[in-house]
């Protein structure tokens, strides 16, 4: 019997969006959203880029402080 298979996609998108200092996340519009190309380098448009580049792009910057990171 074959293991059920949902749908898998190997590209993403990665988004940073960077908030001012001093304002909580919760509700508030970002400063800056940021694109990143497969280089890991901010771009003017959305790229799509390998899924493991992106979600390892995405742990580099989930610690910064205030930003939030989107892996679509």
């Amino acid at each position: 019997m074959a293991a059920p298979q949902g749908p898998f996609c190997n590209i993403r998108l990665l988004i940073v969006h960077r908030y001012a200092p001093g304002i909580k996340k919760g509700g508030a519009q970002p400063c800056r959203i940021e694109n990143f190309g497969r280089r890991g380098k901010p771009v003017k448009k959305l790229r799509f880029i390998p899924a493991e580049k992106a979600f390892a792009y995405a742990s580099k910057f989930q610690g910064m402080p205030g930003c939030t990171v989107s892996v679509i």
